[in-house]
């Protein structure tokens, strides 16, 4: 493996469950700050604590005690004032202190049955820990940090990044960059999306590398030798920067109908070879794409004949082409999102909810359904009155 491919590999434990201590950012470490420590703002509305954790993707650290404890009363004057687990609150966390015998209900429905009890929940509503009793404030800060590296690192994000550091190794950089935009999309600033980014960087340095050796091939008159190396970047780096410019430098060495028919010939074959190597990894869908693309553009090649050929296999087998409607179906739904984001951004909420409904119906018990029914219950503006979206893990 070369040095940029072993530089790029080496930053993907970095956001592993242990190195993500590290990652977090620094008010979410227990770390104690050299400053005051920052003046915690305590909810004291349920619903309006759950809708803030929501908009704003942040944990919960809900306490629930009553005015005659004694241990609640230790617990504020004592963990609760900490400067360690103060800026860990201010920064990371929704904190929310409940009085049970003015809100039995909710007590009730959390199954509180000694008092304090602490709950750290995630922006969804999984409880992530339900600590009964005092608690030291070493251990609550130790508890407290475990649920905010959970809630930096959702699920799905892990799982991306685990398929892009696969691809990565395996030198498919088309599948790792749409995988690391993704991440850098939905987790934004959080550690992983970050890391996700540093990530797309190195492999953009390298991408443009190849495209600089085409632009002095070209230079030195090798105008044969700057096309491969051209088509090498857009086959190999495909969706990034440097691979869109690589395209449009090839699109353009045009001078000769020589040349332009030996392009023709080597992205034929390039295109051909990717669209082989999608039939044998079962991304039918983008198999398919390239192949209908050479069917239309390069009729008069062998390759057209031989994409043709795919297509057949392809459609013709139902089990393939169900497959490769599920990845439509995946691709349309995240357009579907994208679109109700610009409804909704234009305050159209009709045409944004009808999105989302549409992206609900095409992808039933997937994550874009989840994200779509999310964001619909916030078009409509429904809070739970009780804390039913709370779930045990």
């Amino acid at each position: 493996m070369n040095s940029p491919v072993r530089r790029l590999c080496a930053l993907f434990p970095l956001v592993t469950a242990a190195a993500l201590w590290n990652a977090l950012p620094a008010a979410a470490q227990p770390v104690r700050p050299a400053a005051p420590a920052p003046q915690i703002k305590w909810r004291t509305d349920y619903n309006t604590a759950r809708k803030e954790a929501q908009d704003k993707g942040l944990p919960l650290l809900v306490v629930v005690g009553t005015d005659d404890c004694f241990y609640c009363r230790k617990l504020e004057a004592g963990p609760l004032k900490d400067p360690v687990l103060t800026s860990l609150i201010a920064n990371g966390f929704i904190p929310l202190k409940l009085d049970a015998k003015a809100v039995p209900e909710l007590a009730k429905a959390l199954k509180v049955q000694m008092y304090p009890t602490t709950v750290l929940a995630g922006p969804d509503g999984k409880i992530h820990a339900f600590i009964e009793g005092y608690i030291e404030t070493e251990r609550l800060a130790e508890r407290m940090t475990r649920t905010a590296t959970a809630v930096a690192t959702a699920d799905w994000a892990a799982r991306d990044f685990n398929e892009a550091s696969k691809a990565l190794v395996a030198s498919d950089y088309p599948r790792a960059v749409t995988l690391l935009k993704g991440i850098t999309k939905e987790a934004g600033e959080k550690p992983v999306g970050v890391k996700a980014k540093q990530i797309l960087d190195e492999v953009e340095k390298l991408a443009a590398g190849k495209l600089s050796l085409a632009k002095q091939l070209e230079q030195r008159g090798q105008t044969a030798e700057a096309m491969d190396a051209l088509a090498d970047a857009v086959r190999v780096y495909a969706g990034t920067q440097a691979a869109s410019d690589a395209s449009t430098a090839l699109a353009g060495l045009t001078d000769k109908p020589e040349v332009v028919q030996q392009r023709r010939l080597r992205v034929a074959r390039d295109m051909l070879g990717v669209a082989r190597d999608d039939f044998r990894a079962g991304r039918l869908y983008d198999c398919m794409q390239k192949c209908e693309q050479l069917v239309l553009s390069y009729a008069e090649l062998p390759e057209a004949k031989d994409a043709k050929a795919l297509l057949v296999d392809i459609r013709g087998n139902p089990e393939r082409l169900a497959k490769a409607c599920d990845q439509m179906n995946d691709r349309t739904a995240a357009m579907y999102m994208a679109l109700a984001e610009s409804w909704a951004t234009k305050s159209q909420n009709a045409e944004a909810a009808a999105c989302l409904k549409k992206v609900m119906a095409l992808c039933p018990n997937t994550r874009h359904a989840d994200l779509a029914q999310v964001e619909l219950t916030k078009l409509q503006g429904k809070t739970p009155a009780i804390p039913t979206g709370f779930t045990k893990p």
